[in-house]
């Protein structure tokens, strides 16, 4: 009963926790997303509060790197 209870707080905990870049991106109203796969660019972008409008850009690809790059800006 004691582990359920202390699991059952760190997920609220997490979630009440931001990224980083949501928090640049509602401060600042832009950011840049850089991730190593697609997949983990829509991640990101998925975790932007549903509340957000926004708008993003193409993505880009760095070939030396092999790192995606998606610029996100707030809509006002």
């Amino acid at each position: 009963m004691y582990i359920k209870n202390s699991m059952s707080k760190k997920t609220t905990d997490e979630q009440t926790q931001q990224p980083q870049y949501i928090e640049e991106l509602l401060k600042n109203g832009t950011t840049v997303l850089s991730a190593k796969t697609r997949d983990e660019l829509t991640e990101k972008v998925n975790q932007i509060p549903v509340d957000c409008k926004y708008s993003a850009g193409a993505v880009g690809k760095n070939y030396d790197t092999g790192a995606f790059t998606l610029r996100v800006d707030i809509i006002n």
